[in-house]
């Protein structure tokens, strides 16, 4: 009888274990397919607000900011447009309850003229909804041309876009800014040549 009871005894912690091993194994693979589905929306939604500025960037490089900038920096219907439209179905978030802790999304457009060997000028620097502010000093732009390089002018597009969770995964709380979003910043930068320095006449 007693060896009956041992038996028993034995398989139900062999049952007990294998349940407590399931459960582990389980909870793993949910942690695994919640951190995927999560990280491959925000990838996703990264790439698509980085297509939306090279989009933006691409139309602002055949444009003349120099001769009409209220059409080239309208909400309306000037670059700032074109990037929305390249956006959807993803929107800005413009307005926010507290900008000093949960800034704003927002569109930085700026034009640099560039002669060849010195620090390019900022001609423009337009935050579409006034919300933030270019994170590139005209320096840091002129660290990424050749110095060698001709007479040129840039036109960059920078996009500021606060990602809200699908999941809302507490472990991702650390990412998050204090309106409950994650943000990042895309920029594309492209050749402007109706913003490259012209020759001064000789008198």
């Amino acid at each position: 009888m007693t060896g009956c009871q041992s038996q028993t005894n034995a398989h139900g912690q062999r049952r007990a274990q294998s349940a407590v091993e399931l459960t582990l194994v389980i909870s793993l693979l949910l942690l695994l397919l919640t951190a995927m589905v999560e990280f491959g929306v925000l990838l996703n939604t990264y790439i698509s607000v980085q297509d939306a500025a090279r989009t933006g960037a691409r139309e602002a490089s055949v444009a003349d900011p120099i001769v009409n900038p209220s059409l080239f920096f309208n909400p309306d219907y000037g670059v700032p447009k074109i990037v929305n439209n390249a956006l959807q179905p993803l929107t800005l978030n413009t307005t926010c309850a507290n900008p000093a802790t949960d800034p704003c999304d927002d569109i930085v457009i700026c034009v640099y003229s560039v002669r060849s060997g010195q620090t390019p000028v900022r001609l423009y620097n337009v935050s579409v909804y006034g919300n933030r502010t270019t994170q590139f000093t005209p320096a840091q732009i002129g660290a990424r041309l050749d110095p060698a390089a001709p007479n040129t002018g840039l036109v960059s597009i920078e996009i500021f876009y606060s990602y809200r969770q699908l999941l809302n995964l507490p472990w991702m709380d650390p990412f998050e800014n204090a309106g409950g979003l994650i943000p990042f910043r895309v920029f594309a930068i492209m050749p402007l040549s109706a913003a490259e320095p012209t020759p001064t006449p000789r008198p």
